[in-house]
């Protein structure tokens, strides 16, 4: 019991964390050889020095200094960040035509405190006033913050001339980008990158949809029983991560996190049940898997995209998190096999209670998201 407590406890810290969030930078060159540089970012993470090499904002010393930032209004917020101002503009590095640019601050726009559950969107927008007409340019977002993405456009009015977004890792520069001769990003590139995302907004970061396939896979060792669930599962997130991309469906994430958290108690009831019913169990993943499709297209829609990639970067973002959720099922199978193997009773020792802890978690989480 003290050690269903202790793992109990350290699964709920994981509530009162916000992801690390990359920051998506986009730059404008305008006809009058002005560049904008809008940058939108967790100002509270860059404040307090959480890059995204932190998995959870909890997993970082001055998690504590977050939360304070996190509960200021915007106007204060705003405030605070003006004696922070040049150490931020000291960790990135802007160059255009090869020489490095100094950035001024047009607007700042700052979210209301809202559900804090969530990283506060904020975005910084930046100016620079050349003399001559940029040719090429380099981008490098300070280290400390880790990973962001990049992408550019020479402004015209009523045209999309957005180029794809460049994933830059633990802070790796851009590289010189020629904006005459810009280098295409092939199909399978941007899938890949896309795959990536995907695979790590579910392993590591993502705990409710890690939570709920350890759920789901505890429900049985019979290969078809499995296959039917996690087919089930797939196609019903697959289903809501398209609408929402494509602005058919939006619900807001006060409505949608407490149901993912009351969604993840409910799959681990199911496995605590002596007389389980794979109907019933398939028809509740595939409603509950709906609800985690809009989850997952919360972080997607930040990324703006045109026609012409759009399908390959769904089609990537939600290759990767099938790839993620099948690593997570093999290994709850490998584990239930190897004590069925040593002729231990597996639902005894792993699948009751594990399904108790994650009750209690999912619980948990739905209840502290629905006051806060």
């Amino acid at each position: 019991m003290k050690i269903l407590l202790s793992l109990l406890l350290l699964i709920s810290t994981f509530t009162k964390a916000d992801v690390v969030k990359p920051a998506l930078v986009e730059i404008s060159i305008f006809s009058d050889k002005t560049i904008e540089v809008e940058i939108d970012l967790s100002l509270e993470a860059a404040m307090t020095g959480i890059g995204t090499r932190y998995k959870k904002t909890t997993d970082a010393p001055n998690s504590d200094q977050y939360d304070e930032l996190r509960a200021l209004e915007p106007a204060v917020l705003r405030e605070q960040f003006k004696n922070f101002e040049l150490k931020f503009l000291n960790s990135v590095q802007f160059s255009v035509n090869g020489k490095v640019q100094g950035l001024t601050l047009n607007r700042a726009k700052i979210d209301i405190v809202g559900y804090k559950k969530r990283p506060r969107k904020t975005i910084l927008t930046y100016s620079v006033q050349l003399s001559e007409w940029p040719k090429m340019l380099e981008w490098r977002y300070g280290e400390i913050y880790g990973d962001s993405a990049l992408r550019y456009q020479v402004y015209k009015k009523d045209e999309y001339n957005w180029s794809q977004w460049q994933w830059l890792r633990d802070g790796k520069p851009s590289g010189i980008i020629d904006i005459n001769h810009p280098e295409p990003l092939s199909t399978f590139a941007q899938f890949s990158q896309f795959a990536s995302i995907g695979f790590d907004h579910v392993i590591p970061l993502g705990w409710d949809h890690i939570l709920f396939i350890i759920g789901m896979a505890l429900s049985s060792l019979l290969w078809r029983k499995l296959l039917l669930l996690v087919t089930t599962f797939t196609l019903a997130h697959t289903l809501t991560l398209g609408l929402a991309m494509y602005g058919v469906v939006e619900v807001s994430a006060r409505i949608v996190e407490p149901l993912i958290a009351f969604s993840i108690a409910y799959v681990a009831i199911e496995n605590l049940l002596i007389n389980q019913s794979i109907r019933r169990k398939s028809i509740v993943v595939f409603l509950f898997g709906l609800i985690h499709g809009l989850g997952f297209a919360t972080m997607l829609k930040e990324f703006e995209m045109n026609d012409d990639s759009f399908l390959t970067t769904l089609i990537g973002f939600n290759v990767g998190v099938e790839l993620a959720q099948i690593v997570v099922v093999l290994g709850v199978v490998i584990v239930l096999l190897s004590l069925k193997k040593l002729k231990l009773n597996y639902r005894q020792l792993a699948v009751v209670p594990t399904s108790v802890l994650i009750v209690i978690t999912g619980f948990w989480w739905g209840v502290e998201r629905l006051i806060n």
